[in-house]
């Protein structure tokens, strides 16, 4: 197959050749909370002044010839951290070589971004990477993978091996999509050295709305959890015990500048109530338990999103809520769009005294050429 796909972009015409670069700079500001427990005297080392900048170069090498279509996809990452010479890397975000035949066989090789599930802002079915819920735009790093893909008459089937270094980590996969005219949906099982994942998720999407759901049942976790005396749980401890996590959202077009989100997510691999009151008491010891939004089993987001008709500015007010252990934030976020440049300013406004911060503000700036 490698030869097949250096070959056809050898040969490949000039026009089957695109490239965009896209410049990304973020500037943070952190106001640290100091009556924090879980980050008393800023254990954590935690800067008020922080930036990343991100150059991501793109290429891709497109040829046809009859029945048999090649690509060549290599996205770059170049970063630099708060402006130090010795703090620059660089990192794929994406290399793979994709051949497909009477464009209904698709065989995928290399480092992809994989992009499952229905949710806006939790995608449950993705083991693999989630995406940041305080970003609009999230540019995911790829999975290494071997593909084949089959297209149907009303969706597709889809299977995947994940290789690693580590032989324990090996993964394989399978993943049915539907499409209809209204209604997308899949079902998807995973495999992960001795543990299993199934998955399905489901969108309608209508005039003046979208409904969606996405869940799992699975019988290992990532996360820690807490005994009675306030000792951490590692995840290998949890293992072998199904957990089920799933959300279910919707989107309203109130009008063409307003539109209303709302999603709620459960994880049944977090916290309860006792467990979040014995999190409070042995602080900070368990700080690794920490997340910003939720450490509960409930998570409830909620946004308004006003825009204007030629999608030159936005703002939006979103809302994270965890009843469980009575966590808020609240960030409103504006954007600016103008040709190829994007501005994004949001701020991130934490009401608990377990969180590290009191407050947050960013400023991204994009451009794209």
């Amino acid at each position: 197959m490698l030869f097949v796909l250096l070959g056809n972009v050898l040969f490949a015409q000039s026009d089957n050749f695109s490239y965009q670069m896209i410049l990304e700079s973020k500037l943070e500001y952190n106001n640290i909370n100091q009556n924090s427990k879980l980050n008393a005297d800023n254990r954590m080392n935690i800067n008020n002044f922080n930036s990343i900048s991100q150059l991501y170069p793109v290429f891709s090498f497109k040829n046809e010839v009859k029945n048999t279509s090649t690509l060549l996809q290599v996205e770059g990452n170049i970063k630099n951290f708060n402006f130090e010479r010795d703090s620059t890397l660089f990192a794929m975000q994406e290399l793979y070589g994709q051949i497909s035949f009477n464009y209904k066989h698709y065989i995928t090789i290399g480092k992809k971004r994989l992009d499952w599930g229905s949710g806006v802002i939790w995608n449950p079915t993705n083991f693999f990477v989630q995406k940041d819920p305080m970003r609009i735009q999230n540019r995911l790093e790829g999975i290494f993978m071997f593909n084949y893909t089959s297209i149907l008459r009303n969706g597709e089937i889809n299977l995947y091996v994940f290789p690693d270094n580590d032989i324990n980590d090996f993964k394989v996969a399978v993943k049915y999509n539907y499409s209809g005219s209204r209604m997308d949906a899949s079902l998807s099982f995973l495999e992960y050295k001795k543990y299993q994942q199934f998955g399905m998720d489901v969108s309608y999407g209508g005039d003046f709305f979208t409904a969606y759901t996405e869940g799992v049942a699975k019988n290992f976790t990532k996360s820690y959890g807490i005994d009675n005396h306030g000792q951490l749980v590692t995840p290998e401890e949890r293992n072998r015990q199904f957990y089920p996590e799933w959300v279910l959202g919707t989107s309203v077009i109130v009008n063409p500048k307003l539109t209303v989100n709302v999603e709620y997510r459960h994880r049944g691999d977090q916290l309860s109530h006792l467990e979040i009151d014995i999190y409070h008491t042995y602080l900070p010891s368990n700080r690794l338990l920490y997340d910003p939004i939720s450490i509960g089993k409930h998570t409830f987001f909620g946004s308004l999103a006003y825009a204007d008709l030629y999608g030159r500015w936005s703002v939006n007010l979103r809302n994270f809520y965890d009843p469980v252990s009575d966590q808020l934030v609240v960030s409103p976020l504006g954007i600016i769009t103008k040709h190829n440049f994007q501005a994004e300013f949001s701020v991130m406004i934490y009401n608990k005294s377990f969180s590290i911060f009191n407050f947050q503000t960013q400023l991204l700036v994009s451009y794209s050429f």
